[in-house]
Order: C-alpha cells, then structure tokens, then sequence
C-alpha cells in the first residue's frame, strides 16, 4: 500500500534496490565504507609496476674508468682491458655505460697503436744517434757542428757520409787534463798505429782526412767522459777501417 504521506515511495518502506532504508544505495556488496579507497584495476602506481624509485640500474664504474683511460697515452692498453671487463658487466642491462666500455675498447686499442708506433719512431731515431756513449770503432756517420756542437748520425759506409769513428778512449784523472788540452791531437795516443797507416794511406788516395774529436762537453772535460775520435772528409762511400 501506497504512503499517504509520499505516493512515490515504495510500499511498506522497502528500498526497491534490496538495500535498506538507512545505507548508501550506491555501496558496493559488502558495505565498504569507500569504494574508491583502493584502486582495483592492478598494482597502484609507484609500488614497482613502472619502476619504482632506487630499483633503476647504476652506471658502471669499471666502463668509466675504461672511456676515461682509453683517453690518455700511456694507459690505452689498461682501459682497453677494462673495457671487456665493463661489457661483461653490463650484458643483459645489469649495469648502464656499456657505451663507454665500447668506446674504452676501441679508443685504447687506437692509443695503443699510437703509442707503440711513436716508441717504435722514437726507439729507432735513438739508435741512430751516436754518441760518446755508445760511440764504437768502424763506425760511419753523417756529422753536424753548430757552433761547436757535434752531432752524429749512423750511416751506411757504402753510402755517401761524412766520416768514420776511428778511435775511442776513456777519460780518467789520470789523462784528464791531457786530453782537456789537447783534444784532437790526443787521438794519436788513442788511435793504433796500425790504423794511424791505414788512415794515411786512404787519405793519400781519396783526398785528405782530418782528425777531429769530441766529448760529452769539450769545454768541461770530466773523468768518467769518454772522448771519441773520427776522421772527416769528402766523398767518403767505403769504410777506411
């Protein structure tokens, strides 16, 4: 029966949609205070479903120090290493800057081709330089004096070069100021007399060769020096000695 009061209403009071009179007829079964409270269409936001903050993968220390190696001269070869170190430690995403430990590897086998080429450049340059050293006997050279410094270059005797070492000595206390003093004419006394004739006999008949000689620092003859002689001329193409 109809409410007198409200003809709209339904009879006896009853809520038509099964819920009672008091309640929320917009309440999900179960009665739950708010329905939209949790959400439920899959993990919420920010709980690891989209890569929740401090779980992304850190940038590899090995693979820095590999680019950053592989950068400078002398230490190519070590972040070449370090580089293969870097890929095996990011495979698979486990680690960001696998990159750097490619461009690490390339770079320092780069540098270290570099290197060795330049020391090879370098070592080769070194050994034709002859010095009182490693000055010996037999010796042909390519010889250049600025203002009183000689340099000595190794050359072939069978190609056209300025002159042969004939004669080395050690300088002692003993002959120290004896060869201070005298210098080229000291090679008389270091020069055998076997080779002071073969020396003549080449000069008679290729043109004259003049005794010269030199030390570490000519105008500061030490004990410990060594003094090497050598003859010079023109045209030389053939060992004297």
């Amino acid at each position: 029966m109809s409410d007198p009061n409200n003809p709209y209403g339904p009879p006896n009071g009853s809520d038509p949609y099964g819920q009672s009179s008091g309640g929320n007829p917009y309440d999900p079964p179960g009665g739950s205070p708010n329905p939209y409270g949790q959400p439920q269409y899959g993990t919420p936001y920010g709980a690891g479903g989209y890569g929740a903050p401090g779980t992304e993968a850190k940038t590899d220390g090995v693979s820095i120090a590999s680019f950053v190696l592989s950068l400078l001269c002398c230490t190519g070869l070590i972040g070449m290493i370090l580089g293969f170190v870097g890929l095996s430690r990011t495979k698979d995403g486990k680690r960001k800057g696998r990159w750097m430990a490619v461009a690490g590897i390339v770079i320092g086998a780069v540098t270290l081709v570099g290197a060795l080429a330049v020391g090879a450049i370098t070592f080769f340059i070194a050994d034709q330089v002859v010095t009182p050293g490693n000055a010996e006997v037999g010796q042909c050279v390519d010889i250049e004096d600025v203002d009183g410094d000689v340099a000595m270059v190794k050359k072939d005797c069978t190609d056209e070069h300025d002159g042969e070492i004939v004669g080395v000595a050690d300088i002692t206390a003993d002959n120290r100021d004896d060869v201070a003093d005298r210098l080229s004419e000291y090679c008389s006394e270091v020069v055998s007399a076997e080779d002071r004739a073969t020396i003549d006999e080449f000069s008679s008949a290729n043109g004259t060769l003049q005794y010269r000689a030199v030390t570490q620092d000519p105008d500061d003859v030490e004990a410990g020096d060594r003094l090497v002689c050598y003859v010079e001329g023109d045209d030389l193409t053939e060992p004297i000695l």
